[in-house]
Parts: structure tokens; sequence; C-alpha cells
């Protein structure tokens, strides 16, 4: 079974399908259809789960065993029926059928929690306009059949909210199988079972009976579609896809957004039309629906918040730094350099000093070697000068091969930086088979505590400076000779 193949999952469905045949037999033989079919599922989830892993194994067990109480409450259904000519009622019934559809739930959302967790904005919306569904499917159709046939406050409630949960557990489903194309057959498989479902579930309210609680054999012979079809969908292979995908890109567009205002806007409107046609409407409904379609909204627009702090944060960052080698760009640098000046000259700190770098033979290495070379030599060169400073002196890229490094200090200060990343500067990079100068000239500028200048005019004393330093540094050879001239 852990090599299945659609064959097995078709196999299932062939196997299966007599069950239906059966329901037309008697009462009697529709209830052990339905244990039948129970078993199925139960029996594919045991024999896959030794080979699922972490959290997929989790969910896989979850489900096992959810399909495992599903089972017991249709044997104590079978039972009731031997005994007393109806089904199983009460407490226990209830809470099987209820805790059985909970822990399938919990284990699919488990199993698919990395899909899910990714494509977080995709799912909410899904259980929303399922939820919306469910409102429409219970205020037009399941709640009169339910005010016809007399049941009471607790019966409406437990079966609006499995018919709330089954419904928003379709809108996910119907979500897997349209984004993800692996998952599409298995996706396929799970729509026709929560379909099947919830079919089953609108065909007892209309059919059973208020005597012996006996419901048509259809009835019966969807939960059996229901329950084969889930089999079906374990046993494909491509159910495992979802641990193993990543969703498209979702765009909350226009569109998406009115829809979902009309998914909200549901309940109210639909309460509003009822009263108005003077139809048998739910209070509950509006109460229930909204707390549980309310988390779901606070849940998306946290998402969005969060999106759109993280879309802030990279557009400031892209803003604020080199895209080649990630240091603070020109603009930054000189916002930087403002606050040190008015710190200098309201006397708070020991000076300013700036240091502009200029490569001295880049030109030849990117004439040379090529871009590609001159980008990968300018990264190093970045990662070498901020070797070389202190923690809270600022590197930055001025443009081209030119760097410039702002620091708090004395010119004495200065100097020894400067010294240091010349010798850091001064070995040679290696860059495939090229053999690449990272050498620079190093233009020194500095201002004193108390003395106001601007940031234009110390830079260009800076540069000034470092073109002094490069005309006095002997000329440069490179490319020295025998040095590769293409990379490998």
């Amino acid at each position: 079974m852990n090599r299945a193949t659609p064959r097995t999952s078709a196999g299932i469905v062939l196997a299966s399908l007599p069950l239906v045949a059966v329901c037309m037999l008697g009462p009697s033989w529709r209830y052990a259809a339905v244990s039948v079919a129970t078993a199925v599922p139960l029996v594919v989830l045991l024999i896959r789960i030794p080979h699922r892993s972490g959290t997929d194994r989790l969910g896989w067990a979850l489900m096992a065993a959810g399909t495992a109480v599903l089972a017991a409450h249709n044997v104590h259904n079978q039972v009731a029926l031997a005994g007393t000519g109806r089904p199983a009622a009460g407490t226990l019934a209830a809470a099987t059928l209820a805790l059985g559809y909970v822990l399938l739930v919990a284990g699919g959302a488990t199993a698919a929690a990395r899909f899910a967790g990714a494509d977080r904005g995709g799912m909410l919306d899904a259980a929303m306009v399922g939820l919306a569904v469910a409102s429409l499917l219970w205020g037009l159709v399941l709640y009169p059949a339910h005010v016809r046939r007399g049941s009471g406050t607790g019966t409406v409630l437990y079966e609006m909210s499995l018919v709330l949960l089954v419904t928003a557990l379709t809108g996910v489903i119907v979500r897997l199988a349209v984004v993800v194309r692996p998952v599409r057959t298995a996706g396929l498989y799970l729509l026709v079972a929560v379909t099947a479902s919830t079919a089953a579930d609108v065909a007892f309210t209309f059919t059973e009976s208020p005597v012996d609680h006996l419901a048509t054999w259809w009835a019966s012979g969807l939960c059996v579609v229901a329950l084969v079809a889930f089999a079906a969908a374990l046993a494909h292979p491509s159910v495992t896809a979802a641990a193993d995908v990543d969703p498209p890109a979702s765009r909350l567009t226009r569109w998406r957004l009115a829809f979902l205002g009309a998914a909200l806007a549901t309940n109210p409107v639909l309460v509003v039309c009822l009263q108005l046609a003077g139809a048998p409407r739910d209070p509950a409904l509006v109460g229930g629906g909204t707390l549980v379609m309310v988390p779901l909204v606070v849940a998306r627009l946290a998402q969005l918040a969060r999106r759109q702090g993280e879309a802030e944060h990279l557009l400031h960052d892209l803003a604020a730094h080199d895209e080649l080698t990630g240091l603070p760009n020109r603009r930054t640098m000189a916002r930087h350099l403002e606050e040190l000046l008015d710190r200098a000259a309201a006397g708070r700190s020991p000076g300013v000093v700036v240091l502009y770098i200029d490569l001295d033979d880049f030109k030849a290495v990117n004439d040379t070697h090529g871009h590609v070379v001159g980008d990968r030599l300018l990264r190093t060169v970045a990662l070498r000068i901020r070797a070389s400073v202190r923690p809270g002196d600022m590197v930055a890229r001025f443009g081209g091969d030119e760097f410039v490094v702002l620091l708090e200090g004395t010119r004495a200060t200065g100097t020894d930086l400067a010294a240091r990343i010349e010798t850091a500067l001064e070995p040679p990079v290696t860059i495939g088979a090229v053999r690449a100068s990272g050498r620079a000239s190093v233009g020194i500028a500095v201002t004193t505590p108390g003395l106001e200048t601007t940031a234009e005019r110390l830079l260009e004393r800076a540069d000034a400076e470092m073109y002094c330093a490069k005309r006095a540094r002997p000329a440069s050879a490179w490319p020295p000779a025998g040095t590769a001239q293409q990379l490998p």
C-alpha cells in the first residue's frame, strides 16, 4: 500500500461499489454496509502510517483515530438497531459522531500543516467561503426542515455545528484541489467525500422518520460513497504531495476582497431576507456563524498586517543598502554623516573622520576579466573593509569602486584605520582562475568638536586627499603577466 498507484484508488472504488447496492436490502444491511465502508479508510490509514514521519505521521494517526471513532459510532448504531429497531440516540451517539469529525479535521490539518502554513491566506479565504455556503445551506434548506420536524434546540445546534465544520472543510479541499496540481486527484476524491457526506446529512434530515429515526436507503448509500472516496484519496500517491510542494503566490485582489466581503455579509443578509419573506430563521446562525467567522477574519487581517510590515521592511532595506555589496548606500551614508556632524558641532563627540577609499586597479580588472569578476571583487573588498573597522563604524558604498567609512574619533584614529584597511586590501583576490588586485588609495578628512561644516564639504576634502594619496603611490602593473583571462 505504501507503493500505491492510481490503480489502487480505482480498485478500492470498484471493489466497494457493491456496498451501495447492499444499502437497498433493508435497515440492518444499510448500517452493516456503512460499518464495512468505514473499515476501508481505517485499513488504508493503518497500513500507511508507519511510512509517514514527523507531523505527517501525527496527522495520519489523528485521522486513523477519527475514523476508528466513526467506526465505533456505526457499530453502535448497528447494535442499537438490532436491539430496539432504531439507530442509536443520545449523548454517546452524538459525541462519537462529533469527535470522529473533529479528529479527522485535526488530522488532515496536521498532515497538511506545511502547505497550510505557506498558504495560510488562501486556506482562510477558502474556509470563509465554505462557511458562507454553509450558512445558505443551513438557513434555506436544513433549518426549515428541522423546524417542520420539531427538532429540539440541542439537536439544531449540534447539526448546525457539523454543517459549518464539514462545509468549511469543503472550501479548504476545493482550494487544495484547484491550486496544487500534484494533489489534484487526491483532492478531487476528498471533494467527492465531503460533498457526499454533506448530501447524506441533507438526506437524513429530510427523509428520517420521526417514529423509528430511519432514513431512506440512499442516505446510507451516500455515506458509503463518502467513506470509499475518502479511502481512495488516502490510497492515491498524490495525497502526500501537499507536504512537499509550495503553494502558488496568492494575492488579495479587488475581486477577491469583494468575494470575501460577500461571504462575510451572507449571514446578516440571509437573516434579513428570511425575515422579510416570513420564513423561519435561525437566530443561532447569526451568533454561531459569526463566532466562527470572526476569528478567521482576524487571522486573515493579522496575516495581511504581517505581510505589509515585511514588505515595508524589505523596501526600506532595499532603499537603504547597496544591492551588490549589502553595504549602506550613498543616501544612507549621507544621512548618517549629517547626524555625526551635528553631534560633533554640539561637542558631544571627539570629532568625525571620513575615509574615502578608491580601488587602484579596478578598471583594469573589470576591462580585462569582465563585470562578473569585477562584481565579485567589489563584494570581497567590501567584506575586507568591514572586517577592518570597529563596531559602530559605518562602511558604505559610495558608487562604482568607491567606498566611504564614517567614524567618530580624531585624525590619529582615522590614520590607524586607513593603515589597517590598506593592509587588508593589499593581498590579491582569487576569483576562480583569476588573481585580481584589491589595492586601494585612502583619503582622510576630519572635523573637530565644536566646528560646523557640511557633509558635502567633508566628503570633498576626503576625495581630494584620496587623489593625493593615489598620485603619491607607484603606478600599478596590473594585471600581472600570466594571469588567466577567463573564468573557468
